[in-house]
């Protein structure tokens, strides 16, 4: 998937909602680009510009509030792709959403989850891409419906949400209420990211649909789609997605690598070191292994290539580049069978 896409699985449920609530496909199409053929086709994805735009279009019509509930109501594990069937394999609720934080990029590329404990509760959290458009801080609202939906079908126990956060400072009270209903809990707007917050014994509730031989076959799917080897330790696996996610906001230090995976810098260096390498060592291989894939991408120009790898300048992509294969990015591309986007 190339930057700030969603799969259309992802988008669908709101599509059909929109219809419900006033909305005419050919208004949508007009207005966003987005056409059922589009929605219903393999492996497609849309823009999150696009999906912004959807929201703005409904936000502009009476009833949103019960519009994003009925949206979310919508949805469940498999509406989130793949990477939602896994997650409705694993055992527990925690390892769902480790599952969903570690391949979610693999469905959607406008925002990433995490799920930590802080101050004595879960806290299920998003962080979006792109300005703070009305619809980007729709979206996330609906995202965080979506997920209180979403995890209560997962458990055997229902589990009960303590808050939700909006990133917008002022919503309607109507609208308020809908969204209060529907998860269960207050919303407490104005907070710097989305998210949920729930009892930490969540992660340790059962997924009512778990079943571990398939939990393995996605997670080595998974894995090999991510371009990282099923058959690699866990821990260097979680170290190169990581380090992937980080590198997207411009830098991937041991420190900050470590801190993100709930280690100690001194403990991720030993534990790399009994697997025989280091941190240097993983950063410079996973770079290179998301290059080569990245310009698999014809979508992605050399630039962003670059910006993805965390680099400031596209001369050390370059450089970098050349170390690892003797040839100019540019080269390796029409080499692989892709179209140089920057000539």
């Amino acid at each position: 998937m190339s930057p700030d896409t969603i799969s259309v699985t992802n988008v669908r449920p709101a599509f059909e909602a929109s219809l419900a609530f006033g909305a005419t496909p050919a208004e949508i199409e007009a207005r966003t680009g987005m056409t059922r053929t589009l929605l219903e086709s393999d492996g497609a994805t849309v823009s999150g510009d696009a999906t912004y735009e959807h929201m703005e279009l409904m936000f502009e019509k009476p009833d949103f509030g019960r519009f994003l509930v009925a949206a979310a109501g919508l949805h469940t594990l498999s509406s989130l792709g793949v990477v939602g069937l896994a997650c409705k394999t694993v055992a527990t609720v925690g390892e769902a959403l480790a599952c969903h934080q570690r391949f979610g990029h693999l469905t959607n590329r406008t925002a990433s989850y995490s799920a930590t404990v802080v101050g004595g509760h879960l806290e299920f959290t998003e962080r979006r891409t792109g300005p703070p458009r009305l619809g980007n801080l729709l979206v996330s609202d609906y995202a965080m419906l979506i997920a209180a939906h979403v995890i209560r079908q997962s458990g055997r126990d229902r589990p009960h949400v303590l808050a939700m956060l909006s990133r917008r400072k002022h919503i309607a009270d109507d609208e308020r209420r809908c969204y209060e209903a529907f998860v269960g809990s207050e919303l407490r707007t104005g907070a710097a990211h989305a998210a949920l917050w729930f009892e930490p014994g969540l992660l340790g509730c059962p997924v009512s649909s778990a079943d571990p031989e398939l939990a393995l076959y996605f997670t080595a799917m998974l894995a090999k789609a991510a371009g990282f080897g099923a058959s690699e330790a866990t821990l260097m696996r979680q170290v190169r997605i990581a380090i992937r996610d980080a590198l997207v906001h411009g830098t991937a230090d041991a420190a900050k690598i470590a801190k993100s995976l709930g280690l100690g810098q001194r403990t991720l260096q030993r534990r790399l070191g009994e697997l025989g390498t280091g941190f240097t060592e993983v950063l410079d291989s996973t770079r290179r292994t998301l290059a080569e894939g990245y310009l698999r991408d014809p979508k992605l120009g050399l630039a962003e290539i670059a910006y993805l790898l965390g680099y400031d300048e596209q001369t050390s992509f370059f450089r970098a580049f050349r170390r690892w294969h003797e040839v100019t990015p540019g080269e390796f591309r029409r080499l692989h069978g892709g179209a140089d986007a920057d000539g």
